[in-house]
């Protein structure tokens, strides 16, 4: 007896703590949803350009999103043409590039990128391929000038720094701050700046001088995730990685979100043997569900869909299973009512069948066409006994009845305006010729206090079964998340070991505990 129990306290505990278990990896590692209706902000990311042909060998090299960001980066698609299309990836910079080729393009022509993304924040990681990355030989030593006015700058920093970061912060900060031709060490910067324009110029300075003091940086060029456009401007910033933290600098203004494209001071399109070209970026955001980008994202989500998903099944499968997997929930609601409160009901689980048949006619109409189905049929089941039939044959007559009195209330309900016409006929027939079978079976070997006690459990099931199953929130969770049918397992097999008294029960014996 104790080994028994054990047994049952140890095998539901364990299908509790696996199902846990799975459903906390999915949320908190994985990031998925626990409510149905998390929807993400995603953004549709367009490079379009347009250029006139010259008849003569023409080749454009455009930047594609870097595929080292740890984003959500779910589709991507290319718009050719008459041209031929080729994907390369950069060893060192891992940028990515699209090489569109055509031998004699004559008129206007178009070329076109398009991609969907949620894009990075300042919490998103730089990739290990960046913040391992050995720096190479020194730097500004092709130009003397330069370099000397490097070597005095830098040193200077050093100096007046305690350690990486404030160096890193005070080099930022002096090479993006205006200064006048007195302040110290404006000649040095000026020199050093000698042939850079605009802010490219100035990050290229910030990184090689980073690069100096062995802190791993490079410039990212991209766009700012802040409200659909059709023509977006290119930013530029500086990511760089020291003391094991992450860093981005951005001149003007840290954004709440970007979208990375590529990284050097190099343009974004390199092209040869067109004319006119014209570089449009857009931005157009719209609302997706959270479990579905998270789903696309490529962090583990695909290869655990396969095995605690659905996803991966035909898609007439998901809908079958997005009713399937609630069933358990009714069962285990049953159980509880069953064995703490006391609840008496026809059969089994003929109470969850009817919570199912409930889906089909909503709560109020179910419950009414239920209770008229049921008087009807338990008054011909009543009258059949008499003629002495055999069960089949009875059996039989009653389906062919209810048959026909559903049909009857259908066509007299054609062209009203209760909704209930359109739904009655897919009421499970059999469902209700068993349980009109069952409560007259009840009716005549016990009493029909004890027939309607039970058919009146049995509704009181089937409508909160019902409720459950037909929970937006419940049957997300349950297809979203199966290894909750482990936890529903689990506690079945917990209460199951249950022998005490139901509340039903001390009810009913009160007396007795005074």
């Amino acid at each position: 007896m104790m080994n028994s129990l054990r047994h049952a306290l140890l095998l539901g505990a364990a299908l509790i703590l696996a199902g846990v278990a799975v459903f906390l990896i999915k949320v908190f590692s994985l990031g998925y949803p626990v409510a149905s209706d998390a929807t993400e902000t995603v953004w549709d990311f367009e490079i379009f350009l347009e250029f006139d042909g010259r008849d003569e060998p023409a080749r454009l090299e455009v930047y594609l999103p870097a595929g080292d960001v740890a984003r959500t980066f779910p589709q991507e698609q290319f718009y050719n043409g008459p041209f031929g299309l080729n994907l390369t990836t950069e060893t060192e910079t891992r940028n990515r590039k699209a090489i569109w080729t055509y031998r004699y393009p004559s008129n206007r022509k178009v070329l076109r990128y398009t991609a969907q993304t949620i894009g990075e924040t300042g919490a998103t990681p730089l990739p290990d391929s960046f913040t391992k990355a050995q720096n190479k030989a020194a730097l500004f030593e092709a130009d003397p000038i330069k370099r000397q006015a490097f070597i005095v700058w830098s040193g200077d920093l050093r100096r007046r720094s305690a350690d990486d970061l404030s160096f890193a912060d005070l080099a930022l900060k002096e090479t993006f701050e205006t200064r006048t031709e007195s302040e110290q060490y404006a000649d040095e910067i000026a020199v050093l700046l000698e042939g850079r324009t605009g802010v490219i110029g100035r990050l290229e300075i910030a990184r090689q001088t980073l690069r100096d003091a062995g802190i791993p940086a490079r410039i990212a060029n991209g766009v700012y995730l802040t409200e659909a456009r059709r023509r977006v401007d290119i930013r530029h910033w500086l990511e760089y990685h020291l003391d094991g933290k992450d860093y981005r600098y951005f001149p003007d203004g840290d954004p709440a979100r970007f979208f990375t494209i590529w990284y050097g001071p190099d343009d974004l399109v390199t092209a040869r043997g067109i004319d006119e070209l014209d570089i449009q970026i857009a931005l157009q955001e719209r609302r997706n569900a959270t479990v579905d980008v998270v789903r696309q994202s490529g962090n583990g989500a695909p290869r655990i869909d396969k095995v605690f998903g659905f996803n991966e099944l035909p898609l007439t499968t998901q809908l079958v299973y997005k009713v399937l997997v609630t069933i358990p929930v009714g069962i285990t609601i049953l159980v509880f009512l069953r064995q703490f409160i006391g609840f008496k009901t026809l059969g089994t689980f003929m109470p969850v069948l009817i919570g199912i048949a409930f889906r089909e006619t909503a709560l109020i109409n179910g419950l009414l066409l239920f209770s008229t189905l049921i008087a009807l049929g338990l008054a011909l089941r009543f009258y059949l006994e008499r003629l002495q039939l055999l069960l089949v044959p009875r059996l039989a007559v009653v389906v062919i009845f209810i048959v026909m009195v559903m049909a009857g209330v259908t066509i007299a309900l054609t062209g009203s305006s209760q909704a209930i016409g359109l739904s009655i006929s897919l009421f499970p027939i059999v469902i209700l010729t068993m349980t009109i079978e069952r409560m007259s079976i009840v009716w005549e070997e016990s009493s029909a206090s004890e027939a309607i006690k039970q058919g009146l459990g049995s509704l009181a099931i089937a409508s909160v079964s019902y409720l459950a199953m037909s929970n937006d929130q419940v049957e997300y969770l349950m297809y979203q998340f199966p290894e909750l049918l482990l936890v529903l397992m689990g506690l079945c097999v917990l209460m199951g070991r249950y022998t005490g008294l139901r509340l039903s029960e001390l009810w009913r014996f009160r007396e007795l505990a005074k």
